[in-house]
């Protein structure tokens, strides 16, 4: 059965006084100790990723906004190209433009030059026929620079009306 002793009792009590007193003293200031630098540790790290967080945040902005400015430096550049070879272009159709111009003329040029070469060397030859059948017709000999220079006058008369 059960004894209750009060001196029993009472030195329990203080047995567990003195027990609880040796360890508050010895084990719990070391534990609590211990605890509170391992909370201060966890909260360091914890503010250590913070602080890593929000810089890659920022590094992450910073090269976002570096990207947008590349990607409009490009699309300005990609403008200017663009503008630049229309002007290139241009330029070389006009270029290309001006000497087709200019051979034209000069093929007209020559052209009209060999026309009048060749209707003047026509006007010889049908004046030479021309005395060749009057001497004929006439059957005498006509001389031959007077009557040139009398043909000459009556088809620059007559081609001056047809041309």
């Amino acid at each position: 059965m059960l004894d209750f002793n009060p001196y029993t009792i009472v030195f329990t009590i203080l047995n567990l006084l003195v027990l609880w007193l040796f360890l508050r003293h010895f084990l719990f200031g070391k534990i609590t100790a211990i605890l509170d630098q391992r909370a201060q540790a966890v909260q360091s790290e914890l503010d250590g990723a913070a602080r890593e967080k929000e810089q890659a945040e920022q590094l992450y902005r910073q090269y976002d906004e570096q990207l947008g400015q590349a990607r409009q430096e490009s699309a300005e550049l990609l403008t200017r190209t663009k503008a630049q070879a229309q002007q290139q272009y241009q330029l070389t159709l006009d270029a290309a433009q001006a000497d087709a111009r200019q051979l034209m003329e000069t093929t007209r040029k020559q052209l009209e030059t060999e026309r009048e070469s060749m209707l003047r060397g026509a006007r010889k030859e049908v004046a030479q026929l021309a005395l060749l059948a009057a001497a004929k017709v006439a059957q005498k000999e006509l001389d031959g620079q007077s009557d040139l220079a009398m043909v000459d006058a009556f088809l620059a008369e007559t081609g001056d009306v047809n041309e």
